[in-house]
């Protein structure tokens, strides 16, 4: 059976950081989110190893750590302590304290997979090969291998989808995402910024299944990272770019867009890596454009240069966000669904609420292919401003 790890972290990004580079060595991840439910997990668990944050509320890791060393079931877990926290004391009162290995934070994925090796290595616990896949390295040879994992591709897909839809004064978002068989590597994402200000997100990793899942809690936990700190969406873009294109193999790559909205200036701001354009129907005219400005693909090539739009929104002006799973959706002919039928839709629909909007395109999609099920992923980001 593979090593069973436990993480503990009280930032959600970090941790999915964390479970998707160890996953894609072959280990089994549990995870807590504090002090407490880490002291609960491993009693309960015991995991081969322990990858323990210091600055948690409740007990803090060296409370954790102390604790774990004095009960006799969880006193031989090898843990090492994964902290922003860099002084000499502090590293000193950890490795006195029994932990392993003391790695501060900003950490490199690579160098985290070894000091685990090394730390599992060392333990008195057997090793065990990768049993799974080199999820995000050599891959590409063991997917048939993976096909009875296809439930858990589901699950990392369903997890990374927003818990809800964004609250705005004067604007509605609704998003929808409809896996299909093969489980393909689409997400959106809402992220809040401030005030009136969210990040959306719609991505279509390249790949199916497992692999494609991993990369997907990637390319969200870097885009959820990033977009707090970058000021224009292309700055964004280039910085997931630059990092997927070190960290992962050439044929892993994705499309994207990422924008912000912004309900007190009602405007988008937007740049498009790749991706299928957003459609953008002005509610005055009913004209509709497509939302081009952007760059390549995200992953492809490090240093790739971006650039970013800004469209001013007016009452009843529509956007909708979409991944290529709708304009290839295939009739029982062979014809695609298309692009010109996506812009026919949404112009015909520019008045419905987004929820409305997504269903029926649901239904519309479903009576174009007369299938139950999908070859690839539909997803759809929704944008409409209040009359």
């Amino acid at each position: 059976m593979p090593h069973k790890i436990l993480a503990v972290d009280d930032e959600p990004d970090i941790l999915d950081l964390v479970e998707v580079t160890l996953l894609s060595e072959g280990y089994v991840v549990i995870s807590a989110k504090d002090g407490y439910e880490a002291v609960a997990v491993a009693k309960s668990e015991l995991p081969d190893l322990i990858l323990l944050d210091l600055s948690m509320p409740g007990l803090d890791g060296f409370e954790v750590l102390e604790a774990l060393r004095k009960d006799s079931a969880t006193a031989s877990i090898p843990i090492i302590m994964l902290t922003a926290r860099a002084q000499i004391s502090d590293k000193l009162r950890g490795l006195s304290s029994g932990a392993e290995d003391y790695i501060t934070k900003p950490f490199d994925l690579a160098v985290l997979t070894e000091r685990v090796k090394t730390a599992l290595a060392q333990s008195n616990r057997p090793s065990v090969s990768n049993p799974l896949m080199g999820a995000l390295t050599e891959w590409s040879g063991e997917i048939a291998q993976l096909a009875h994992h296809l439930d858990t591709a589901a699950e990392i897909q369903r997890g990374l989808l927003p818990m809800e839809m964004p609250s705005l004064s004067n604007i509605d978002v609704y998003g929808m995402l409809e896996s299909s068989l093969n489980v393909s590597g689409d997400f959106y994402d809402f992220i809040r910024l401030d005030g009136e200000r969210v990040g959306i997100v719609i991505a279509d990793v390249r790949g199916k299944g497992v692999p494609a899942a991993l990369m997907m809690v990637m390319l969200r936990t870097v885009i959820r990272i990033v977009a707090r700190e970058a000021r224009t969406p292309a700055e964004v873009i280039k910085r997931a770019n630059d990092f997927l294109a070190v960290e992962t193999e050439p044929d892993l790559f994705a499309s994207m867009v990422y924008g912000v909205l912004d309900a007190n200036a009602q405007t988008f701001s937007y740049c498009n890596g790749g991706h299928c354009y957003p459609i953008r129907v002005n509610g005055n005219s009913n004209a509709a454009e497509t939302l081009q400005t952007g760059g390549m693909l995200v992953g492809i090539m490090e240093a790739s240069e971006y650039e970013y739009a800004t469209v001013s929104l007016d009452s009843n002006d529509v956007i909708v966000l979409y991944t290529d799973g709708v304009t290839e959706s295939e009739s029982p002919a062979g014809t695609h669904f298309g692009d010109e039928a996506m812009k026919s839709y949404v112009l015909e629909s520019h008045d419905l609420t987004p929820k409305l909007l997504c269903d029926r395109l649901r239904s519309r999609l479903s009576e174009f292919t007369g299938a139950e099920h999908r070859a690839d992923d539909v997803t759809v980001v929704a944008i409409r401003v209040k009359a």
